[in-house]
């Protein structure tokens, strides 16, 4: 790993555990051994950081691809699905990544855009997943926005070290499809 990915790398940990007011230059540049001169060499401010960590972990959620298998019965293609979002979005670099935009999303609007992304995303699959069962079009206009905020949520409470997971809303979702 070269230098620029060790700063970002530490920089993406700082904030996601202990939040956006414990990342300094100051701070950054002591945990990777750096001179805070150094630092400046790398990047021009603390924005600059941010904004690279964004836009380096928007790129991996987009690299680890969000194809899903959708053969199988309905139980089965919600099991893969949750098996799927639950090894990308815990991928430890992927889980530091997310706390930062779910921190951050009120109040920095680079992270309010990474969330609406990733929204837009968990929305477009959860209509893939639905569009694929064979129920009635009106059902499936109700359970699309039901199933991505539920999913949503669950993505969140896995952040918050809560006793959550992906597979609750599915099996959820499951249960009005009956």
């Amino acid at each position: 790993m070269d230098k620029k990915d060790e700063i970002l790398k530490t920089a993406l940990e700082i904030v996601s555990l202990e939040g956006i007011d414990s990342l300094t230059i100051n701070s950054l540049s002591n945990q990777v051994g750096l001179s805070k001169a150094t630092m400046y060499h790398y990047f021009t401010s603390k924005d600059e950081i941010i904004n690279e960590m964004l836009s380096r972990g928007h790129k991996n959620i987009m690299k680890n691809g969000f194809q899903l298998d959708l053969r199988g019965d309905k139980q089965d293609v919600m099991e893969k699905a949750a098996e799927k979002w639950e090894s990308m979005f815990l991928d430890e670099e992927n889980w530091h990544f997310l706390r930062v935009v779910f921190s951050l999303h009120f109040t920095l609007p680079p992270a309010q855009d990474e969330y609406r992304s990733l929204y837009l995303m968990l929305s477009s699959q959860a209509s893939v997943i639905i569009s694929s069962f064979d129920i009635k079009e009106e059902r499936k206009r109700a359970l699309i926005p039901l199933f991505s905020s539920a999913l949503m949520m669950s993505l969140e409470r896995i952040l918050e070290d809560e006793e959550a997971d992906f597979a609750t809303p599915l099996l959820g979702v499951l249960s009005l499809l009956s």
